[in-house]
């Protein structure tokens, strides 16, 4: 049994968090990031954050802390001010990227300003080691690294479903990069506990065609095609794994989840949407061509440009993926015995 021990009385205050380290260890953080990453980019955008950051406590922000007997782990939960507890909630778990934190992803995306206006909780879990990562690379049959991310967030929304009222047909994962990655490999490893997942700028290392399940898993997802950090036509390797081309690897997710037609369609000048279906029980993957954007959140707080490329507002993202997450609570899409 897992424990949850919200390091604040009220889960939606931001305003006394705690911090993962001080600033000795933060320092000691930043040399070993320098060693490990996405490449130079990645380092840059690192050191850009945290310089304009308020302040690295801000940055490293959590308030709450999950117990194992195999680890500790941190986490910034959002609960609107309006909200009834004893209202049903859906949950929205946001994961933040390779050497970056829950508190960044949090400012960015802007997915507590729509939780507020929609009356939905999100949270965002810390990644794990130094940088801050998620190592979910390979299927957890496999790889301990990925069954230790895999259990953190399985456990993190058991957990948050006995301290609040959450609607468990409308659980649902959205990450970026390396945290996109994430949100994937937990659409094969834990198809029963997300009813969708979102992704931008994903790292996809995690098969397409990952571990079989009783459920296809809905997917959206959005990629720039100036990122330099992860490129949409793929070629490179980061953190140790070839990176695949964005289509390909959503092309082969579709056809795991059984997606029989494929429509293309120009949204808007620079944005192309791919949408696959037909499918058991109308199962969806959508993703978006994102024209002139690059290592960024579409609709989200711009990053600097020399660094990440440029932000689209040519769509929201965060949006988007509320919608597309409206429309599949996890009993609307159940593969065939």
């Amino acid at each position: 049994m897992v424990n949850v021990e919200p390091r604040l009385g009220s889960s939606g205050d931001r305003g006394q968090e705690d911090a993962t380290a001080g600033s000795s260890s933060v320092n000691a953080y930043w040399r070993r990031a320098l060693g490990v990453g996405l490449g130079a980019a990645g380092v840059a955008l690192t050191v850009w954050m945290v310089r304009t950051a308020v302040s690295l406590r801000a940055f490293f922000q959590v308030n709450g802390e999950l117990r194992t007997p195999s680890q500790t782990r941190r986490y910034l939960l959002h609960v609107p001010a309006s909200h009834d507890p004893d209202r049903a909630a859906p949950l929205v778990v946001v994961i933040h990227g390779f050497m970056q934190s829950p508190a960044h992803q949090q400012q960015m995306t802007r997915w507590d300003d729509l939780a507020d206006t929609e009356d939905f909780i999100t949270v965002y879990p810390m990644g794990a080691g130094f940088p801050l990562r998620w190592p979910s690379h390979e299927p957890g049959t496999t790889s301990a690294e990925t069954r230790a991310q895999v259990e953190f967030i399985g456990g993190l929304v058991d957990e948050l479903c006995t301290k609040h009222r959450i609607d468990r047909d409308r659980v649902y994962a959205s990450g970026m990069s390396n945290g996109g990655g994430l949100a994937c490999a937990l659409a094969h490893e834990l198809p029963d506990v997300f009813a969708a997942v979102g992704s931008v700028a994903g790292l996809y290392t995690y098969p397409a065609k990952g571990p079989s399940s009783g459920r296809s898993v809905p997917l959206i997802a959005f990629h720039g095609d100036l990122d330099r950090i992860v490129p949409i036509e793929g070629g490179v390797e980061r953190l140790g794994y070839p990176v695949p081309a964005v289509a390909v690897w959503m092309a082969d997710y579709a056809d795991s989840c059984g997606c029989t037609k494929v429509d293309t369609e120009q949204v808007d000048a620079t944005v192309e949407r791919v949408r696959y279906s037909g499918g058991p029980h109308d199962a969806e993957v959508v993703w978006y061509r994102v024209g002139g954007a690059g290592h960024t959140w579409p609709g989200g707080v711009p990053l600097p440009e020399a660094i990440t490329g440029p932000t689209s507002a040519a769509v929201d993202a965060t949006r988007l993926t509320w919608e597309f997450f409206e429309r599949h609570p996890a009993t609307s899409v159940r593969r065939s015995p």
